[in-house]
């Protein structure tokens, strides 16, 4: 029965490579900026790093089935004159991506830019853009007919589909704004709305293929100060909607401060851990655990699947980590200098 569950979810994931692929990450409000160029540079630091791998299907026994993700982004702010509010955010964002047994590949790379209002003492607006370049990639050699028919017997397949590119590339442009929301206890609420894949390029591995849909995301969560100093709750939600399909995602993070810290000095550096847990409809139950100290965070995530999938996954969907550098630039003492935010 296990064998048979099997062949269905690779049937599915084989259907999932004739469909549009888009970034789907159990840690995704650790990089809004992946899917909302309006959110470029919108936190406390001024510049930061972050790095993120998933890995996907791990106990599939059908080889070639699993998929890893690795995503790569960076953000700057620029501040709009000397004595400004605003400010401006450039990014740099990087994914890649490979699934299937026939190795599929998508490459996204991206340079977000938007601009950041200063509305009132509370209220900040930001509007960006985001042109970059997408890929795709395909191994035709590993697309072979179980048998084929010679005219006296069946014999083992050995030719692929002629006529049929093996990658295609086209210029991508995505858009999007970002609103946050202060309160005087330092409660932040925030929310985005993005459109992805304006230019609805063409999945041009056939004469006959179909343009990517454009795919809207919509994202809301929250840094909430309770009435114990140690302790921050962090809610989050985020929803695609992509054609036809969608995928909605939701959760909380508890946030415990062991040593809080100041952004004013290098002295002090705020050290805290913080867990989560999230529900991917009808997919999947998404733990994170991780830490901060001294402007680096460091985090993982487990994902446990709840589809009828999970027979044949052993209810283990994803593994997925990451790691993201924070600075702020100095704001006195020896120009040129940075320190990391605490």
């Amino acid at each position: 029965m296990k064998k048979i569950i099997t062949s269905y979810l690779a049937l599915f994931v084989s259907t999932l490579l004739i469909a549009q692929q888009d970034k789907n990450l159990s840690i995704w409000y650790q990089s809004p900026v992946l899917y909302n160029p309006g959110a470029v540079s919108t936190g406390q630091e001024d510049f930061s790093f972050t790095t993120n791998f998933r890995s996907q299907w791990l106990t599939i026994p059908e080889p070639g089935i699993g998929m890893r993700t690795n995503t790569l982004n960076a953000e700057f702010k620029i501040q709009d004159g000397l004595m400004g509010t605003n400010n401006f955010g450039i990014g740099l964002n990087v994914l890649n991506d490979q699934t299937g047994d026939a190795k599929m590949m998508t490459t996204s790379v991206s340079i977000p830019i938007n601009y950041t209002m200063q509305l009132d003492k509370r209220n900040k607006l930001s509007v960006g853009v985001s042109p970059g370049f997408y890929q795709q990639s395909i191994d035709r050699s590993a697309q072979t007919w179980e048998t084929d028919w010679n005219g006296n017997a069946y014999v083992p397949g050995k030719n692929t589909e002629l006529g049929l590119n093996n990658s295609y590339g086209s210029i991508d442009l995505g858009t999007g704004v970002f609103y946050q929301h202060e309160y005087r206890n330092k409660t932040r609420v925030y929310g985005g709305l993005a459109f992805n894949h304006l230019t609805r390029q063409k999945i041009n591995f056939s004469f006959g293929g179909d343009r990517m849909y454009i795919n809207t995301v919509l994202s809301a969560g929250a840094d909430i100060t309770t009435r114990k100093r140690d302790l921050r709750v962090q809610p989050n939600v985020i929803y695609f909607k992509t054609g036809p399909g969608y995928n909605l995602m939701a959760g909380v993070s508890l946030e415990h401060i062991l040593r809080e810290g100041s952004e004013i000095t290098t002295i002090n550096k705020t050290v805290c851990v913080n867990y989560g847990f999230y529900y991917r409809h009808k997919d999947a139950i998404s733990t994170t655990f991780g830490f901060k100290i001294k402007g680096i965070r460091v985090g993982l995530a487990f994902d446990a699947n709840i589809s009828y999938l999970s027979q044949a996954t052993n209810s283990i969907g994803a593994v997925e980590v990451y790691f993201k550098s924070m600075h702020l630039y100095k704001k006195s003492g020896s120009k040129g200098k940075i320190k990391k935010l605490s």
